[in-house]
């Protein structure tokens, strides 16, 4: 829809805002390859960044979680998402997966990032899409930003060392660094 903006006519909010997500789609496939190969950054997303970062946020549920209580124990695989993101509805079932069965079950502690919505959106969304692993909220982006997020989604895993050894947009390769 356009609207008159003095003698112009200009896109309204919603059209700007689907050009914006296209151009940046678009562009995403120029950051090249994304995932660690040996010490080297994933991206320049990444600028180096190895090791992790601590936060806490809220869950969906208002309880606080820290990333510190999971490092150390298993490798932790951050999952930086949004309701509005189609690839990131189609990574539920392999995510939930992930979660619940053997042998990344007890070897992977999944948190799922949440992008700047508000509660309310994300239960609505875990609801309707059955997630079954932890979802926190990361309404202001900053933990976003301290992890140079560029698209969503993204995810970042962590060994248990605190390393970042595995960061991309898509999961497909992520199982060669949970054995």
């Amino acid at each position: 829809m356009m609207v008159r903006m003095g003698n112009e006519l200009r896109p309204s909010g919603n059209i700007a805002y689907l050009l914006i997500l296209f151009l940046l789609a678009t562009m995403m496939p120029m950051a090249g390859p994304t995932a660690y190969a040996g010490a080297a950054p994933a991206s320049s997303a990444s600028a180096g960044e190895t090791e992790w970062i601590d936060f806490t946020l809220p869950d969906a549920n208002g309880k606080d979680v820290s990333l510190r209580r999971f490092i150390g124990k298993k490798p932790v695989l951050l999952a930086f998402w949004a309701t509005w993101c189609p690839p990131c509805h189609e990574a539920v079932p392999l995510l939930n997966r992930m979660h619940t069965e053997s042998p990344a079950s007890g070897g992977i502690q999944i948190l799922a990032l949440d992008f700047m919505e508000s509660r309310k959106k994300a239960n609505s969304f875990i609801k309707r899409k059955q997630v079954t692993y932890p979802v926190l909220l990361d309404r202001k982006g900053q933990v976003a930003r301290e992890y140079r997020v560029v698209g969503i989604p993204t995810y970042i895993l962590i060994d248990r060392k605190g390393k970042v050894v595995y960061r991309d947009h898509e999961l497909f390769e992520i199982g060669k660094y949970l054995k």
